[in-house]
This record gives structure tokens, sequence and C-alpha cells, in this order.
């Protein structure tokens, strides 16, 4: 009653700027209009239309609508550490860790985001989210579009701590500082871009151009001369020599499988690779990425050493980053394909199977053949980045 005697009459000089001053420091328009001694927020709402004043975002906040959504969500997200290991080896080559702001309620929440073109590992990811998957694609420059799948909010929150003790390199660092910056409930008050949670100084990978090169790499078709082949790539008698030393199980852990399995989704490639020296051709499975540090977890899950060194840029282009490349051939490749076989889907489990019935049982065949003789472009048409 006392704000109600003390309220400027209506049309007054002093009753905009008191109506305004009401309306800025409420919380709501049934606030603002108990502090105005109005009957209802109605009276409130037609003097803002009628005077033009804008409705405060913090209005729009319903804090006891998310509570009752968040309840929904369980509170352990993927209850097997495969479960685990395979998410966490998918978003380490695929995932990005971002901010999401939505103006409504002046909130930034935490999203976690994958995109394929391969469907399948994207269903797969959903299923561990527990949620639908989508049919939908989204668009992807000039290239295919992808199957998108992401999380926001206490969903994406819990994942990357299930998930965390899985993470390597700069990733691992990027998911602790999405969870030192989030609340307990994955959003954090006020508007923040990514550059404001993750610095470019801190996380120099997640700028653009982090491949090698903007130009699909291009291989020459091999040319017998004389008798012998030339035009691919060379490889030593060491390999066949060494078979006997390679053992019978390559990753003894269901865990490390899983993570492997994961990696290899996104970033890995099933190729062939031609030994001239010998004139066979070995199966191969390759990962390339910025980061060294999944390429070290990789190198050593598989029982051989690090990459010394980067590959060389190609392309006079500064800003593209090396990418560190790890390869396994022959016998050894052949026994981390079927070690990883269940944790692959889609398209690429089609050509683990493929590489399995045509190198089996040694890692090698006799002769030359060139992946596309292996994998037709008709059968597996995504192992090309741009739409046929």
């Amino acid at each position: 009653m006392r704000e109600r005697m003390s309220r400027p009459p209506f049309g007054s000089e002093e009753f905009l700027p008191y109506f305004k001053s009401m309306v800025t420091t409420s919380d709501r328009a049934t606030e603002a209009a108990a502090k105005m001694g109005y009957r209802g927020p109605g009276t409130v709402r037609y003097h803002m239309k009628k005077f033009g004043i804008p409705y405060p975002r913090i209005w729009s906040r319903r804090p006891a609508f998310s509570l009752a959504m968040q309840s929904h969500i369980p509170s352990v997200m993927i209850p097997t550490t495969i479960g685990r290991c395979w998410v966490a080896g998918l978003i380490q080559g695929e995932g990005c860790i971002q901010s999401l702001y939505r103006l409504a309620n002046d909130m930034t929440y935490l999203q976690l985001d994958a995109s394929m073109v391969d469907p399948a590992p994207i269903y797969k990811l959903s299923e561990y989210y527990g949620l639908p998957h989508s049919t939908k694609t989204v668009k992807n420059h000039a290239w295919r579009p992808q199957y998108r799948k992401n999380i926001a909010g206490l969903r994406a929150l819990r994942v990357l701590q299930e998930i965390l003790p899985f993470l390597v390199g700069q990733k691992l660092k990027e998911a602790e500082r999405a969870l030192e910056f989030f609340g307990p409930r994955g959003l954090h008050s006020g508007c923040y871009r990514n550059g404001d949670i993750w610095s470019q100084s801190e996380f120099p990978l997640r700028t653009k151009h982090r491949g090698s090169s903007a130009v699909v790499a291009t291989v020459e078709r091999a040319v017998r001369v004389g008798g012998r082949m030339f035009g691919w790539s060379t490889q030593r008698k060491v390999e066949l020599s060494g078979r006997q030393e390679i053992p019978e199980v390559i990753i003894p852990s269901m865990e490390d499988r899983s993570w492997v399995g994961g990696l290899a989704q996104g970033e890995g490639c099933t190729q062939s690779h031609y030994a001239r020296l010998v004139d066979s051709t070995t199966i191969e499975l390759s990962i390339s990425m910025t980061d060294p540090a999944p390429v070290f977890k990789f190198s050593g899950i598989v029982g051989l050493p690090r990459p010394s060194k980067p590959k060389p840029v190609r392309g006079a282009n500064p800003n593209y980053k090396p990418k560190w490349l790890k390869a396994v051939t022959g016998l050894r490749a052949l026994r981390v394909l079927r070690e990883i076989q269940p944790f692959v889907f889609g398209e690429k489990a089609r050509e683990v199977e493929k590489a399995l019935a045509f190198f089996s049982p040694t890692g090698y065949r006799a002769g030359c053949f060139r992946p596309i003789e292996i994998w037709p472009r008709d059968a597996f048409p995504l192992r090309r980045r741009l739409e046929a």
C-alpha cells in the first residue's frame, strides 16, 4: 500500500520514469504489478505496450520449468565403460565442445556436437545418449550433407564427465575447461562466445584450417616398367620377415578396442599399400590428426612406437596445420581390424569386412591393387569427400 501511495499519477511527467524503474528492477511482471499497486500484471503489460517498453529477457526465464525438464535426464548417461570409451574415441576425432547462447533466458549452454556423412555412427551415438536419432541432414559447404547429433546443458555436462578419463590432448583440456566454466547444470549466466571460453592462444587447434590442405590429394596410377611396379610406395622386405614377432592379440583390453574403434570411425582410413620390392599389396590402417596426443595413444595401444614428427604441410598457406600420422600395415593391421570390427558401424564396418576378406589371412596379397579396385566407388561412395 505504501508503494501504491507513492506512485505518480498516470499521465504525469514523473510516471514514465517511475514506471520504467519498476519494470527494470523487477524479476517478473507480477512483481512489478505488486510494487505499483496494480491488481494484476495485465496493467503493467498494457503500459509497456503503450510506451513501447521492450519485454525484459529476465521475465522470460522459467527456472521451475527448466528444473522439471532436467529431472528427466538420467544421472548416469553411459553406464558401461566400453560405451564410454567408444563415445570418447568418436568425440576425440569428430566431436566439438562448444557453447550455445539462448537469448530468451540470457544463458550460455554447454553443447557437445558430432557430425558425419555416414548416419550409422551418429545413430549409435544417439543410442548412447539415450535420444532418438534424426533422419535429416545439415549442409556441409560444397561437400556431402552431414548427419548431426548434439546435446546441450546438463546432458552434455554429464556425458563429458563420464568420458573425461578417456580423452587425451587438447580435447581433454577443452573438456576440463568446460566442466570448470559451466555450472552443475551445464549452463552459465550471460552471453559467452566460444573464443571467450576457449581462447585461441590456449586452444590453437580449435581454429579453422586444421587440415594439412584444402585440396584433395591425388595418387598417380601405378605403372609397370620393365616388369616392376612404380608410382605408389615402397615397402621393405622386413615387414614380411617380421610377421612371426607380431603377437596374436594386439589389443587385449575391450575398452581399448572400443576406443580405437570410435577413433577409427571418424579419423581412421582403411586402405591398400603397395610394396614394390616384393610386388605385394598390404592392408593399412592409418590415423591422422593435428593433435599428436590421440595419435600417440593409438600407437601405444597397437604396440608401435610414436611418430617422431608430423607430416609436412602441403601448400603454401601458413594457416594449414601439420598432421601427425600413424599407420599400421600387414598382419598387425589385419589383427587390429578384426579386434575393433565390433566397434565400427556403417560404411566403415563394410570397409573393414571387405579388407578382412580381401587380405586374409596374412594381411598381404600378391600383385598390385589400387584402393579403388578393393573398395569401388559404387559400393563405397563415402570414401570420397566430394559428392560424386
